[in-house]
């Protein structure tokens, strides 16, 4: 499925969101040939999950921001989710994917998100992590590209 026709649909479900509460939305457009091998749905979860995790955490700040970039590189694409809001401490960094940890207030969050987003991310041979050399909060979705299609004449 194109990768594009995912992240404008994800971005469909929360855009209107970040509107309303005034939290500038950064993106990449992503070039139309990129395509996954995929459950479109999952990825969508994932990105979503992102993207509310971004929307809480920048939403406080004084100028909220949420940025979206995509690149790829050797048959991968690796998508960033990085947000204006404060750095997660690395007291709890390597907690962050375990079941039922959260960083939110009681009723706000499950501590399922970024658990079940992982186990999307890996079931699909793609990785889900906190880059921790980033200036700020940045979760990096790793998944692997769909083969391009063999050109008409190639076949034998």
């Amino acid at each position: 499925m194109p990768l594009a026709k995912i992240v404008d649909e994800t971005l469909g479900l929360c855009g209107e969101r970040f509107t309303k509460h005034q939290v500038a939305l950064r993106r990449d457009e992503i070039p139309a040939g990129l395509a996954l091998m995929c459950r479109p749905s999952q990825i969508m979860q994932v990105l979503l999950n992102l993207l509310s995790n971004a929307y809480d955490a920048a939403e406080a700040t004084k100028a909220p921001w949420i940025e979206l970039r995509a690149r790829t590189q050797d048959g991968t694409v690796e998508l960033r989710v990085s947000d204006s809001g404060s750095a997660i401490s690395p007291a709890i960094r390597h907690r962050l994917m375990e079941p039922f940890f959260t960083t939110k207030e009681p009723g706000k969050g499950t501590g399922l998100g970024l658990s079940i987003s992982l186990g999307i991310a890996e079931a699909h041979e793609g990785s889900l992590t906190l880059d921790e050399t980033a200036a700020c909060t940045t979760f990096v979705l790793r998944l692997p590209l769909a083969p391009a299609e063999d050109a008409p004449g190639d076949r034998s």
